[in-house]
């Protein structure tokens, strides 16, 4: 299979072998070489994907899918997009990304003489933002009553949120940086 794949795939399919039992270089025909080679973890992977929404599995399998799909011998998995310097996602696998958010995937950046720089889970894909500052990506929070005594709740963006992993009800830890900064810590 290697002799199939780019030097930026290489980078990353060293990290696949090192942390996942299985992988298949993924296309929109892969589905059935996954059905032939792995018939009883495919079928793990189909319900897991049920699980998060998507009608079965093979529609995952169409134009945009990322570039791997690594799985574990217990039906643990991921799809991995990977990204070299200067490289960026095309409308195909933009639509993937959205149409499947909820399917577990990572899109790998890497770096010829760093190997893996980044990753991030497409889930969280709309809190990255290539915009530049202004004052449309700056805001106010709004405090409001949080119906327990002696506190208030605040309103934060989305994509703030999303950076931070926090979901409606979870609570942070906080402290008071200076006068006008208020440091927010999900740890």
């Amino acid at each position: 299979m290697r002799d199939r794949i780019t030097s930026t795939e290489e980078i990353a399919l060293d990290k696949i072998e090192a942390n996942w039992d299985n992988y298949l270089r993924t296309t929109p025909r892969a589905i059935e070489q996954f059905e032939e080679e792995y018939p009883h973890l495919c079928d793990i992977v189909n319900q897991k994907v049920r699980q998060e929404g998507v009608e079965n599995l093979g529609t995952i399998f169409r134009p945009g899918v990322p570039d791997f799909l690594a799985f574990d011998d217990n039906g643990d998995y991921t799809f991995i997009e990977v990204k070299g310097e200067g490289d960026g996602l095309r409308h195909s696998q933009l639509k993937w990304l959205k149409d499947f958010r909820d399917v577990n995937c990572e899109i790998w950046f890497t770096d010829s003489n760093k190997g893996i720089t980044e990753k991030m889970n497409s889930d969280k894909l709309e809190a990255y933002s290539l915009a530049r500052p202004s004052s449309t990506n700056r805001g106010k929070a709004e405090v409001e009553e949080s119906g327990r005594r002696g506190f208030l709740s605040i309103q934060i963006p989305e994509t703030l949120a999303a950076m931070m992993d926090l979901e409606k009800g979870n609570s942070v830890n906080w402290s008071i940086k200076n006068r006008s900064t208020l440091e927010l810590n999900t740890e």
